[in-house]
């Protein structure tokens, strides 16, 4: 493949062995990344016991800020505490039923009192009987012998002092201190002894009307606790974290964690995180693949590449350690998305550069600086890149790459509020030595990189475009009309991929290829023909056209031979795609004799047809400059007819089937043939004939025109 193949933009287009090889290599991607990032952690060669003295003094080796998880809960803790538990407020519907229940308490006591067949015993006996009231029997006894003004002073009063004592808040625990208030509250105008038995009557339907909530207890504590922020501690550097003979607290602990001082026995727990975190990050990188860059799967050079370079970079990553050092910020991650950029497209670098950070990130405890650090670069390193054709392009990317680094470290010293200008100083310069190593890295590896792989870059496309490839000298020498075609041919098929933003350099170093199989027998294509001697007319239109359509898988092979590359050479065959050879099939008809039918397959290229619009481009050129070269229009009018023709006879014949050619594109395509083809086939202004004296000298000058 080419990088940046306009094939890559497709749908997807892949067999059951593209999927079953993109999936092992999917798993040999996600396995690599489980070990990279499951069995990071490492023995710790210092060990410490909560409660016990330290054996050492243990100083901070730099400046660190961190959440103490300690701290923030103690902090959480206080501010849940200090909620009080959270009650309903008070029932008026509770209210309302115990006055109801009172006033039926009181309506049985009064028909009670009126029986005049039952003695005071068998009374009191009845209204005891009434259940969950609990009075004593002398005060029910008592209210039995009231006479009636006083019976109903008492009634009335008691359901007053009830109604008015339950409108306040009553709480379980409030109840008592309620109950003593009672008294207080009844009128002054009555007797000491109605008031008694006010109050023990009222002290009977009293209850609590406002119970406590713990949903709302809960939700009131929980905000609380949510309101607390993450409480930071800050150790500076050289400040002691424990001290020698000290007991060691948990807070000691925490930032010994942090510092990385100290880590707790490994279990097969500890290596589940990282290695679920590991699969997270294959999956997203699948999911991106498939989503946008499907066509991918059937280009297992691409996947695997891009599969190397995820983990040729993490595995660098990973030896700098889990504490961020200098050379944490020298290291040149960007070049990864750089090369991506460059060998498949630029949106496979932006997955991989976002995939790579967050691996860079892990490996560093989740070191926010650091992962920004990493993904902006990868991000302003895969947006720099695509289809390049000079060298300094790796050097302006890493120049993009050192301003975003040091935008980032610029940021993150600001927020820190560092003052020391020497750390601002060496982290400044180190963001600017990781944009220059990024781009070198980049520039150096590339050739190397794509040969091994596969991949064609920009850069070997210009290399192949050399006159003086060997290839293209033999085709110069051994069939010159040949060569001289292919280069018209590059400059119609340029002109139009440009026109419908197709990959110009791609299609013209094709078109100079396109037909180097006709050095093996030159003669017998008439561009190469000289003095008007056809081989054609002795031999048989089937011979002729078997000589003809053979160029093509000859061309193949002497590609091959000559190392050009696969996408390449997928233009030899395509830009006949299965056209018919239609002069000798014609002559055929002509001549036969008609004891045998003409079989239209010995006529036919044999395909396949173009498959992008790269191919079909240079088809369109190459039938094009073919048939303008034989006919030698004179006018606009007839050059515009002939590419008409042409083009219709490519679209009836189902030639652009298979490629991504639109009807917009196919008319711009033909501006941009007429464009070039005006140019080379304008009317020439007839010269008069010179004087006679200096006809020498005057012949010369109209040969050079």
């Amino acid at each position: 493949m080419i990088a940046g193949d306009s094939l890559l933009d497709r749908s997807a287009r892949y067999s059951r062995w593209h999927a079953t090889r993109a999936l092992l290599i999917g798993a040999f991607f996600a396995l690599t990344l489980v070990a990279l990032l499951a069995f990071q952690a490492a023995s710790e060669p210092l060990r410490l016991e909560l409660g016990k003295a330290s054996p050492k003094t243990i100083l901070a080796p730099e400046r660190v800020t961190f959440v103490s998880a300690i701290l923030t809960n103690d902090a959480r803790a206080k501010a849940e505490a200090q909620v009080k538990e959270a009650y309903d407020p008070p029932d008026a519907h509770r209210t309302r039923e115990q006055v109801r229940y009172a006033n039926r308490v009181f309506d049985y006591y009064d028909s009670v009192r009126h029986d005049p067949y039952s003695a005071l015993d068998r009374k009191l006996e009845w209204v005891q009987q009434i259940p969950t009231l609990t009075v004593p029997s002398l005060i029910m006894s008592r209210t039995l012998a009231l006479d009636e003004p006083v019976y109903h002073r008492v009634v009335s009063e008691t359901l007053y002092v009830l109604d008015l004592t339950m409108r306040d808040v009553i709480r379980p625990s409030d109840l008592s201190a309620q109950s003593a208030l009672i008294p207080s509250r009844i009128s002054l105008a009555l007797p000491a002894e109605q008031a008694e038995l006010v109050t023990a009557w009222t002290q009977v339907f009293l209850t609590p009307n406002s119970f406590f909530n713990p949903i709302r207890t809960k939700e009131e504590r929980a905000r609380a606790r949510e309101s607390v922020g993450a409480v930071y501690r800050t150790l500076e550097k050289g400040q002691a974290i424990v001290r020698e003979g000290e007991v060691v607290t948990a807070l000691a602990l925490e930032a010994l964690a942090e510092t990385g001082f100290l880590r707790p026995n490994l279990t097969a727990a500890d290596y589940a995180g990282p290695g679920l975190f590991a699969l997270l990050l294959a999956l997203l990188l699948a999911v991106f693949v498939i989503r946008l860059r499907p066509s991918l799967i059937a280009h297992p050079r691409a996947l695997l590449l891009m599969a190397c370079l995820i983990l040729l970079f993490a595995a660098g990553a990973k030896t700098l350690g889990d504490r961020p050092t200098l050379l944490h910020y020298l290291y040149p991650l960007s070049a990864a998305a750089m090369l991506l950029a460059v060998l498949v497209d630029s949106t496979i670098a932006l997955g991989a550069a976002i995939i790579l950070a967050m691996t860079f990130g892990f490996f560093v405890h989740g070191s926010l600086e650091l992962t920004m650090y990493a993904l902006a670069g990868g991000i302003v390193a895969a947006l720099s890149l695509g289809r390049i054709e000079r060298l300094h392009v790796f050097l302006w990317s890493g120049a993009y790459v050192a301003a975003a680094n040091a935008a980032v470290v610029a940021i993150f010293r600001a927020l820190a509020l560092e003052k020391d200008w020497a750390v601002w100083n060496t982290s400044l310069l180190a963001a600017l030595v990781n944009g220059a190593l990024a781009g070198l890295i980049a520039l150096g590896s590339l050739f190397v990189i794509g040969k091994l792989f596969g991949i064609t870059t920009s850069l070997e496309l210009l290399d192949l475009a050399r006159p003086t490839h060997p290839l293209l000298k033999k085709l110069l020498v051994e069939a010159p009309g040949t060569y001289h075609h292919s280069l018209i041919v590059s400059q119609l098929a340029e002109q139009a991929a440009q026109r419908v933003g197709a990959d110009a350099l791609l299609v013209r170093v094709a078109a100079y290829y396109h037909d180097v199989g006709k050095t093996r027998e030159p003669q017998s294509f008439v561009e190469n023909q000289m003095d008007g001697i056809n081989v054609h007319d002795t031999l048989e239109p089937k011979t002729s056209a078997g000589i003809v359509i053979d160029h093509v898988p000859r061309g193949i092979a002497l590609a091959k031979k000559y190392g050009v590359p696969e996408r390449l050479r997928d233009f030899i065959p395509q830009h006949h795609g299965t056209t018919l050879a239609a002069y000798f099939h014609r002559k055929a008809i002509k001549t036969n004799s008609g004891n045998t039918a003409v079989d239209e397959k010995d006529y036919r290229y044999p395909g396949p047809k173009p498959q992008s619009r790269e191919t079909a481009i240079l088809m369109l050129a190459d039938g094009v400059e073919a048939t303008t070269r034989a006919e030698r229009p004179t006018t606009p009018e007839q050059i515009r007819a002939i590419i008409d023709r042409i083009f219709n006879e490519r679209l009836r014949d189902g030639q652009l089937d298979e490629s991504d050619l639109t009807l917009r594109d196919l008319q711009q395509i033909k501006e941009a043939f007429f464009g070039v083809l005006q140019g080379l086939y304008h009317p020439r202004v007839r010269y008069p004939e010179p004087p006679q004296a200096v006809g020498g000298e005057q012949s010369t000058v109209n040969s050079q025109q």
